[in-house]
C-alpha cells in the first residue's frame, strides 16, 4: 500500500460535529466559527482572530487592510508557495523578491533590510514548512515597515523566545488550514491581530463589506468560513497538542533514520510543528538524480514530494526578479535538492520505518 506524503488527520469527532452543525441548519455565521477563532486566537496569543475561506484570502484580506497598493512594494521570500506574491500582485503592488537562509529556509532580517526601498511598505515574514521565522528580528531591522508574518503553516509551532507563532511582534499573521496542514478544515484560513481598529476593518472586509447587517461600509468580497469548516476547526484545535507530540516523534524517528539528508535548521529553542518534514538530498545531487529519486521512491510505494518552489523561476513572477539566478542562490540551491518526506500525526512507527527505508534503497540506487 502506497504510504501517502500526507494524510489529514480527522475522525469520528470532526465527523460528529460537522453533522451537529448540517442538523441545526446553522451553516454560515454560527457559533462554530467563532469558538474555532477564539482558540485560534488564544493558541497564538493575539487579541483577535478572524476566519477567512482559505490562506489565500487571509493573505490578500491583510494587505489590503494595511493599505497595500499600486506604488508600494512587498518583500516576500523567494523560496514559498506562490500565494504571498500572487497576493501582492494582485493588490497592484510589487513584489520584491528575497533569497532565503540556507540553513533555515526563512529569510534572514539582514536580507529583508538590504531589500528594503523607499517604496517598501509591508514585509512578510513566512514561517516555512512551520519552522518559526526570525520576526521579533525581522520587525527590529525595518523600522516604519509593517510585519505579516505568513504563519499558513505554523500553527502550535513555537519561537525561540517560547512565544507562539501568529503572535506579535507582526502587526498581523495569517494561517492556513489546507488538507497538508496540521490543522486542517478543507479550506480555511484566519487573520490574527492585536490591533482592534485593523480587526474590526478584516471583519468588515469579509462579509460582504457590511458593518452591520444591511450597512456597507464598503465593496468587500464574501469571504466568509463555513460553520462546516468551523465545526471540523475546533475539534482539530482541541486535539492540537496530541498531533504536535506525534508529528515531532515521528519527525526525530526519520531524522536519526535518515543521517545523510540534510534537514531544516531550527532557530535556538525554537519548535517547528513540523508541517513538512523537509530534507536536502546529498551535496552534488542534480535536479535529474532528484526527480529519478523521487521516482525510484514512488516505485517503492512511498510518496515523496519536491521540496517547494523558488519564485524567481515561476512565469508569472519572473519579471520581479531582474537578477535572475544570480540573486537567489538559496532557494535555488534548496529547491534543486530538496524534496518533502511522507510525515503525518497518525503514522505508525513501522510506516516510518518503511518510508525510512525505502528512501535509503531509492538513495542507494540514483546518488
Amino acid at each position: 500500500m502506497l504510504i501517502r506524503l500526507a494524510v489529514p488527520g480527522l475522525g469520528d469527532a470532526e465527523v460528529s460535529a460537522a453533522s451537529a452543525v448540517l442538523r441545526s441548519g446553522m451553516l454560515v455565521q454560527g457559533a462554530e466559527v467563532a469558538r474555532f477563532e477564539a482558540l485560534v486566537a488564544a493558541r497564538t496569543g493575539r487579541k483577535h482572530a478572524i476566519a477567512v475561506a482559505n490562506g489565500t484570502t487571509a493573505l490578500e484580506l491583510g494587505l489590503a487592510a494595511l493599505g497595500v497598493g499600486p506604488g508600494d512594494e512587498v518583500l516576500v521570500p523567494d523560496l514559498t508557495w506562490p500565494s504571498p506574491a500572487h497576493a501582492v500582485v494582485r493588490a497592484g503592488a510589487t513584489p520584491v523578491l528575497v533569497d532565503v537562509d540556507l540553513r533555515e529556509w526563512n529569510t534572514t532580517p539582514a536580507a529583508f533590510a538590504a531589500a528594503r526601498t523607499a517604496r517598501t511598505k509591508v514585509a512578510i515574514a513566512i514561517d516555512q514548512f512551520g519552522m518559526p521565522s526570525r520576526v521579533a528580528e525581522v520587525a527590529a531591522a525595518l523600522p516604519g515597515v509593517a510585519v505579516l508574518e505568513d504563519a499558513a503553516c505554523a500553527i502550535g509551532s513555537v519561537r525561540g523566545d517560547g512565544t507562539p507563532a501568529g503572535s506579535a511582534p507582526s502587526l498581523l499573521a495569517t494561517l492556513s488550514f489546507h488538507p497538508r496542514k496540521v490543522v486542517t478544515t478543507g479550506e480555511g484560513g484566519m487573520l490574527v491581530t492585536d490591533d482592534d481598529a485593523l480587526a474590526d476593518a478584516l471583519r468588515i472586509a469579509r462579509n460582504h463589506g457590511q458593518r452591520t447587517p444591511g450597512e456597507f461600509a464598503s465593496a468587500g468580497p464574501n469571504a466568509r468560513l463555513s460553520e462546516v469548516a468551523g465545526a471540523i476547526g475546533r475539534v482539530q484545535m482541541e486535539r492540537l497538542d496530541g498531533m504536535l507530540t506525534a508529528r515531532r516523534a515521528l519527525a526525530q524517528r526519520l531524522r536519526a533514520a535518515l543521517p545523510m539528508l540534510t534537514f531544516q535548521a531550527s532557530p535556538a529553542h525554537a519548535d517547528s510543528n513540523v508541517q513538512t518534514l523537509g530534507a536536502l538530498l546529498p551535496e552534488g545531487t542534480t535536479t535529474a538524480q532528484r526527480d529519478a529519486f523521487l521516482v525510484a521512491c514512488r516505485a517503492r510505494e512511498v510518496e515523496v514530494g519536491k521540496l517547494s518552489y523558488a519564485l524567481h523561476r515561476l512565469p508569472p513572477l519572473a519579471q520581479y526578479a531582474p537578477t535572475g539566478e544570480a540573486g537567489y542562490p538559496h532557494s535555488s540551491a534548496l529547491v534543486d535538492r530538496g524534496v518533502a518526506l511522507p510525515l503525518w500525526h497518525d503514522m505508525d512507527d513501522a510506516t516510518a520505518d518503511r518510508a525510512a527505508d525505502a528512501v535509503r534503497s531509492a538513495l542507494s540506487e540514483i546518488v
